[in-house]
């Protein structure tokens, strides 16, 4: 403005003009510029004559080049403004897609109530089931879901390692394990039951190993929150105490979660009918053997023994068939973790057959290498072998024909009987001087 007051002719006007714009480049404030230009033009105006021609001339063109120059500023800014917008939508999608990537992996949901939880599961998958749609003669249908339910856009699925496609499984050969070791006896409801989970798992799971064994580790689990939760109940009735079992069943289900956890690994869940069929399974058979165990409790012990032996038995023929393979992949972290580096208190504790049937001074705790996948599914089926000697052991000790499964040394929960004894001893001499003074 000072600079303006002094302007008198075109050249002044001009230079004027030109000198904002070498000013408010430099400063790379585009946001000066419109207002300065507009100054200029109006300064310009009112200083200039109109009468003379060469100076409108001259105050004509920079008026347009003023205005040029504003309307590119103002583009820039609407570009710049919807590039920025873009780049902040952008990132909002990619943390949405970081957030729903993370709630596909299990136990890494953000914790809320059962609504909560629930419904993220429920969105979860329902975007996958849309996602097996796709491809398919459903797959307008499945677009049409998804904006109807306003999930993200879907993703490809995770797949399994494509060196792990060449594992084999033969059922027919397991059928004939099955029948050289010979099926434990059982009621005929019972064998019923496991007839039917085998069979469907059978033809369910052909030629799918891995997703196989991820299914049936699911299952395999369920019993042991059903005993613990049954036991639960008798200690809060007062009705029974024995938080040993409860041990042996935690470190139980323990071993089975790291078991379910190396076939997520590989790529067992990566389906969502493999986890529909699963979860769906497992909410039926933790009831179910809740009943059993209400009713009959080595009946429920039982149960769990059969899936225990065909699940021996079906890694057994696994290792043998695939040995070669397995023993060229490395051991995923979560095996390493759980068999070699981890805290072993959970793996030892399980195997109650190992410790009733070594001395104290003898007994040494087990601990197999974990090198390779080779490694991993030998421990696996061996895991599987000790499930067999502990629900053995609970089934005859439950109807009467054998004893505790866990030794007397490795029962310190309530503390030991020689313990109390001595403890006893002295309180009761405590009393007898008291009664005396």
């Amino acid at each position: 403005s000072l600079f303006m007051q002094n302007a008198g002719s075109c050249g002044h006007v001009t230079a004027t003009a030109m000198a904002t714009l070498a000013v408010t480049r430099p400063l790379k404030a585009p946001e000066l510029q419109p207002r300065l230009l507009r100054g200029v033009a109006c300064r310009a105006k009112d200083r200039v004559p109109v009468h003379n021609r060469s100076v409108s001339v001259i105050f004509s063109a920079a008026s347009v080049a003023a205005c040029a120059h504003l309307r590119r500023v103002r583009r820039v800014s609407l570009t710049r403004r919807r590039q920025s917008a873009q780049s902040q939508q952008a990132l909002q999608d990619f943390d949405e897609a970081c957030e729903l990537e993370a709630t596909r992996v299990p136990g890494c949901d953000r914790p809320g109530n059962a609504w909560e939880l629930g419904s993220r599961v429920f969105s979860r998958e329902l975007g996958a089931l849309l996602l097996s749609l796709r491809g398919t003669g459903f797959s307008e249908l499945s677009e049409w879901l998804r904006r109807a339910f306003k999930l993200p856009e879907l993703s490809a699925k995770r797949c399994p390692p494509a060196v792990l496609a060449g594992l084999q499984l033969d059922v027919d050969k397991v059928a004939e394990r099955e029948r050289e070791r010979g099926v434990p006896e059982s009621s005929p409801f019972v064998k019923a039951i496991f007839f039917v989970l085998c069979w469907t798992l059978d033809r369910l799971y052909d030629g799918r190993p891995i997703q196989k064994f991820w299914v049936l580790e699911t299952v395999a689990r369920l019993p042991y929150f059903s005993y613990i939760s049954v036991l639960h109940l008798y200690e809060s009735l007062g009705w029974w105490r024995t938080p040993d079992l409860r041990k042996v069943h935690s470190a139980e289900e323990d071993n089975e979660l790291h078991h379910l956890l190396v076939m997520e690994a590989l790529g067992g869940d990566c389906d969502w009918f493999d986890r529909f069929v699963a979860q769906h399974a497992a909410i039926a058979y933790y009831w179910l053997v809740v009943v059993l165990f209400f009713a009959n409790p080595g009946l429920a012990y039982n149960f769990s023994l059969l899936v225990e032996e065909h699940a021996h038995v079906t890694y057994a023929e696994f290792v043998d068939a695939n040995a070669e393979l397995l023993s060229q992949v490395p051991a995923p972290p979560i095996a390493i973790e759980y068999y070699v580096s981890g805290d072993l208190y959970y793996f030892d504790k399980f195997q109650t057959h190992r410790a009733s049937e070594s001395e104290e001074s003898s007994w040494m705790p087990r601990r197999p290498p974990c090198r390779h996948l080779l490694d991993v599914f030998c421990n696996i089926r061996d895991d599987e072998l000790e499930h067999i000697h502990t629900m053995q052991a609970l089934q005859h000790w439950w109807s009467g024909t054998g004893p505790f499964p866990l030794p007397e040394d490795d029962r310190p929960s309530l503390g030991h009987r020689k313990d109390w004894i001595a403890w006893s001893a002295k309180i009761n001499e405590l009393g007898r001087d008291a009664q005396k003074h």
